[in-house]
């Protein structure tokens, strides 16, 4: 009597699992679908692209800058939004990104070379060795380090910041740099 019993059970319970496995179908298929629109969403965000994205994307300009030459490299960087790749591989503290600038800034028209400085500014208190390393020693070039590190127009909070973050760049090979910018930055800046 109780084989029957047994049997019975078994099939019961393989037909409630069956059922089981139906019911969920379309919730599963609902849940992949939901799934899908919120990647695509997200991938529409703008918002900083992943280590991985942004290494492919400065790697890319190194290349352009290095085979498409460094005149034609600026002026492709000119564009709406170009160096913001770049800007944010600097930030980020990646040491291709201050190649980039070091070599291309001084090729760019005037007015992307103002905007690229000023982003360099706001850069300098966080990534002070990046940015110190994107500079140009010559004091008359496009992107000198006496035109980044200048107090002119920024904020008294950003001249501290930026002052005790130059003072802990203990790399040699930036030593002048260094020193240029701390002076730059003590300098007094006349009021308006």
């Amino acid at each position: 009597m109780s084989a029957p019993f047994s049997t019975v059970q078994l099939s019961l319970l393989t037909k409630g699992d069956t059922y089981t496995v139906r019911a969920l179908r379309p919730l599963l298929s609902a849940l992949l679908v939901c799934l899908s629109a919120g990647l695509c969403v997200m991938a529409t965000q703008d918002k900083p692209l992943p280590p991985s994205m942004q290494s492919d994307k400065t790697d890319h300009v190194l290349y352009m800058a290095t085979h498409d030459g460094v005149a034609q490299t600026a002026t492709a960087l000119s564009r709406p939004h170009g160096w913001d790749d770049v800007m944010q591989a600097l930030a980020q503290g990646r040491p291709e990104a201050a190649r980039i600038v070091a070599t291309v800034l001084p090729q760019t028209d005037a007015r992307t070379a103002r905007t690229v400085e000023h982003t360099l500014q706001r850069l300098l208190p966080r990534q002070p060795a990046m940015v110190l390393s994107a500079t140009e020693p010559n004091a008359a070039a496009t992107g000198s380090t006496k035109n980044i590190c200048s107090p002119t127009g920024m904020s008294t909070t950003w001249r501290k910041k930026a002052e005790q973050a130059v003072t802990k760049v203990h790399d040699i090979r930036l030593a002048t740099r260094t020193q240029t910018c701390l002076h730059t930055l003590q300098r007094r800046v006349p009021s308006a």
